[in-house]
């Protein structure tokens, strides 16, 4: 019996892997999309063009993971506390990105276009990490 849950968790924590790497790309496409367009159109420079695609694909991301990537770990009524949680994250991550730009902007002569999309893949792997074992946690609800 305890090498059948097992197995279930695993299937499900597998199933969890693979469901936010699609969210991840659909949300790293989305801050792509909208953050190059807005670059390569004229109305934004690279930072704020990068803050317009953030804003709009932790919409993306958020929704995503909440509703499917971590919704075997989903609580009733703590849709606000993951909220907070993986803003946090993603914050952090931004942060990151935001400081990988500014490094590529200031140091390289490429493209900006090309730092832009680096410092934006650069992050997946962390956001994971904390988004399963604390925004998304599945701790007893505090009383």
């Amino acid at each position: 019996m305890a090498s059948e849950a097992r197995h279930q968790k695993l299937k499900a924590e597998t199933a969890a892997v693979g469901k936010f790497a699609v969210i991840g790309l659909l949300a790293t496409l989305t801050h792509a999309g909208v953050a190059s367009s807005l670059l390569e159109i004229g109305t934004l420079s690279a930072f704020p063009a990068n803050i317009c695609g953030f804003l709009i694909a932790f919409c993306v991301s958020f929704s995503g993971h909440y509703y499917w990537s971590f919704a075997h770990l989903r609580q009733e009524g703590r849709a606000m506390r993951s909220m907070g949680r993986f803003l946090i994250i993603a914050l952090s991550g931004f942060a990151l990105n935001s400081t990988v730009l500014a490094l590529w902007l200031n140091l390289t002569p490429w493209p900006d276009l090309i730092g832009l999309l680096f410092s934006i893949a650069i992050v997946p792997a962390l956001s994971f990490l904390g988004a399963r074992l604390w925004a998304f946690s599945h701790r007893p609800a505090e009383t």
